[in-house]
């Protein structure tokens, strides 16, 4: 006998928590015995040939038995709900109305026979019988397997054929190679196929896809209700049809060394298998310099198209303006084309993506999660139609990559189609057809990103911020992380900042001065490294605060110096000394000559010469005071005095009568003697500011010197020194006119 359960379903219930167990057992001729105490009734085990238990005790069970004249056995088959997960140990007995003489000859299409299961429950510890099942052969008969075979396949269908030894119908069923889900043909009776015994049957699969292996078979039953086994699987593949579509590509230019030249970098994604119209076998590249130069091109190069199995091409082109095709071939033609025109002068530089991060949550989602942020576009760049992601094995080179396209809505992607190993995940931002350059980052299914972040340090601080970098490098550890991050603490405040690859630094902002903090590098929520850092004593508000009173400080001093001087200069002005000046020193001076000239400057600026004589010899003792008697001359100088200053001009005497012809409405004492103009142009003083006298001029000078000496000593007031005027700085006297 051979017993075996095939598909054994177990489900657990909320309430009852019970065990479905479907069994099925096959029992051939060979395994059958005769009880020697009931001649009709053969066993699968003689153990069953004693009295069974009474009618009532017996359970009725969902039997359905059918006889395969092929194989000459009988396999039935029921369900059955237990508390234990143990496989019961299950036999059969078929009894007879009739007297059993030889058991293996009852399993034959006229027989009839009552079956019975005895089925021993290990767990419960009890057995268990079922109520007779009858069985009338002839009509149980299971038809034999079919055979199925391939005829024809087209782009689209399949055309397939079996021979039937049965009178009923058939059934057929497909699926994409690969795939656990059964496509059945026969729905209702529209789709059902008649069958007649030995005749070859056929029927065709239509709505197939193209270039597409899949996996057919069949089963026939006869008015029973019994179906035959299915057929064993055909494979057969659909045709290959030219692609319909072109393929998305993107570019991106690259300055090279030499001069006039740059790289092109072409990057597109697989078709759709629709698109495809079967099995990519490569792809066309044609470039097309400018028409100027299109000559010179053909010249050095043999062709300009290309056919490549990868889904990037390298082009070195010229720095002037050029058209790009590529297009997808297979085994039926090549496809429509996507044409781009590039003018290399006139490129941007394109953004990147930010911060790329790939985390896994293996084994509860075997996949990887792709997350970044949208790059800062500025306005000369234009907008971001979508995403690229790549991923390629790192284990394996040979491999081509694949793709997937995400909306510029989105800034994320879920790869499901990885292995266990490591991948080279790139991410590219697609400006209508220009490829921005791409970010990329190892992952593994089992630890996510394959970086790490460490060495992280204090590079700058100041009163109200701390700038730190870090390096990144391969992950050493089978660890996985989410995420790190910076944080920056002390007792009255908490910082902390993401670190992503595509940034070696960062700075927090707005601290306290001269505050303790405490930098952590944390993977995840677990910290790494702590770095004590302090920021600089803050003496911006002191500065800020007396700024002002300084400020205020500078401008009331500015003002009192000014007005002090604007005061002094209009309420004080400069008074002459007398004691200072050169004749108050010969008036002090006991030995001094008989006469003295002195050069002053009035207040109008006048320069005169002055002469004092004695007004007798005993003037000339040293206790007597001296009278003054001055000669001016009419000739106007600098309101500045000038004391002991050389000075170029002679000034001769004028008789009395000239001073005041000059004067005639304020005329002088009447016994004044004025220097004559005459004689101005001919005294000359030295260095000492003394008047030196020619020989030819002696005598007269004289002659007039003591003229005015002797009108002085007979009484006569010839010029009164007065200083009304006040005096200078320098202590000259300043004389006016009386």
């Amino acid at each position: 006998m051979n017993i075996w359960s095939p598909e054994v379903q177990l489900a657990t219930w909320t309430v009852m928590s019970l065990c479905v167990f479907s069994l099925e057992v096959t029992v051939k001729q060979s395994d059958l015995k005769l009880c020697e105490d009931d001649q009709r009734v053969c066993v699968t085990d003689l153990r069953d040939c004693g009295p069974r238990p009474p009618p009532s005790t017996w359970e009725t069970l969902n039997v359905s038995c059918y006889y395969q004249m092929s194989h000459s056995s009988v396999t039935c088959e029921w369900s059955r709900e237990s508390n234990s997960y143990t496989e019961p140990y299950v036999s059969l007995l078929f009894s007879s109305e009739y007297e059993i003489f030889y058991c293996p000859g009852i399993l034959n299409p006229a027989a009839i026979l009552n079956v019975t299961a005895r089925i021993k429950d290990y767990a419960m510890g009890r057995v268990i019988w079922s109520r007779p099942h009858t069985v009338f052969l002839h009509v149980a008969i299971k038809p034999s397997q079919p055979v199925l075979s391939l005829l024809t396949s087209t782009e689209d269908s399949v055309n397939v054929c079996w021979r039937s030894s049965v009178h009923g119908v058939c059934r057929l069923r497909y699926r994409v190679d690969g795939a656990h889900i059964w496509t059945e043909v026969i729905i209702q009776a529209l789709h059902s196929v008649s069958a007649y015994e030995d005749q070859t049957l056929n029927y065709t699969i239509k709505d197939l896809l193209v270039s597409t292996v899949y996996r057919a078979t069949v089963a026939c039953r006869e008015e029973s209700g019994i179906w035959s086994d299915w057929s064993s699987d055909v494979s057969a593949r659909t045709l290959d049809k030219a692609p319909s579509q072109p393929p998305e590509v993107c570019y991106r230019l690259e300055k090279t060394d030499s001069v006039g030249s740059f790289l092109l970098h072409l990057m597109w994604k697989d078709l759709d298998l629709r698109d495809a119209g079967g099995r990519i076998l490569g792809y066309q590249v044609s470039y097309e310099p400018s028409k100027k130069k299109k000559q010179q091109q053909q010249q050095l190069q043999h062709g300009y198209i290309q056919n490549v199995t990868e889904v990037t091409a390298l082009l070195e082109v010229d720095e002037g303006n050029c058209s790009v095709t590529v297009a997808a071939f297979n085994a039926a033609g090549y496809g429509p084309a996507a044409h781009l025109s590039i003018d290399p002068q006139r490129q941007t530089t394109l953004p990147s993506v930010r911060h790329l991060w790939v985390s896994s949550s293996y084994p509860v989602m075997k996949g990887l999660l792709v997350q970044w942020e949208n790059p800062k576009v500025p306005p000369s760049v234009p907008p971001i139609s979508h995403f690229t992601v790549q991923w390629r094995s790192e284990t394996r080179p040979s491999t081509s990559s694949r793709w997937t396209t995400v909306d510029n809505l989105n800034t994320s992607a879920v790869i499901r189609d990885v292995r266990d190993e490591s991948y080279l995940i790139s991410v590219f931002p697609v400006y209508n057809q220009q490829c921005g350059p791409p970010q990329l980052l190892p992952a593994s299914l089992q630890q996510g990103a394959l970086m790490e972040a460490v060495q992280l340090k204090v590079v700058g601080v100041t009163k109200t911020t701390v700038k730190v970098s870090w390096v990144w490098q391969r992950k050493a550890g089978p660890i996985r992380v989410h995420r790190y991050r910076a944080r920056l603490r002390s007792d009255s405040e908490n910082q902390t900042l993401s670190l992503w690859p595509d940034q070696w630094q960062l700075t927090f902002l707005n601290l306290n001065p001269n505050t303790a903090y405490s930098l952590l590098l944390l993977a995840d929520d677990a910290s790494r490294n702590i770095i004590p850092v302090t920021t600089d004593f803050d003496e911006v508000p002191v500065v800020a605060a007396a700024t002002p009173l300084l400020l205020l400080a500078v401008i009331v001093f500015i003002i009192s110096i000014l007005s002090r001087t604007l005061y002094k200069s209009y309420f004080f002005p400069p008074i002459c000394s007398p004691q200072g000046s050169t004749t108050g020193q010969w008036l002090m001076d006991p030995n001094h000559q008989k006469t003295a000239d002195f050069q002053v400057t009035d207040v109008l600026g006048e320069k005169s010469l002055i002469a004092v004589c004695p007004n007798s010899e005993e003037d000339l003792h040293e206790d007597a005071s001296p009278l003054s008697i001055v000669r001016l001359s009419a000739r106007r100088l600098d309101t500045e005095c000038i004391p002991d200053a050389p000075v170029n001009t002679e000034h001769p005497l004028v008789a009395p009568q000239s001073y005041r012809a000059d004067y005639p409405d304020n005329p002088p004492h009447p016994d004044a003697v004025l220097l004559s103009e005459e004689s101005r142009g001919r005294q000359t003083r030295d260095a000492n500011g003394r008047f030196p006298q020619r020989d030819d001029d002696e005598t007269e000078l004289e002659k007039e010197m003591f003229d005015l000496c002797e009108l002085v000593a007979n009484g006569h007031d010839v010029y009164q020194m007065t200083c009304e005027a006040g005096y200078v700085a320098n202590g000259c006297p300043i004389l006016s006119d009386l």
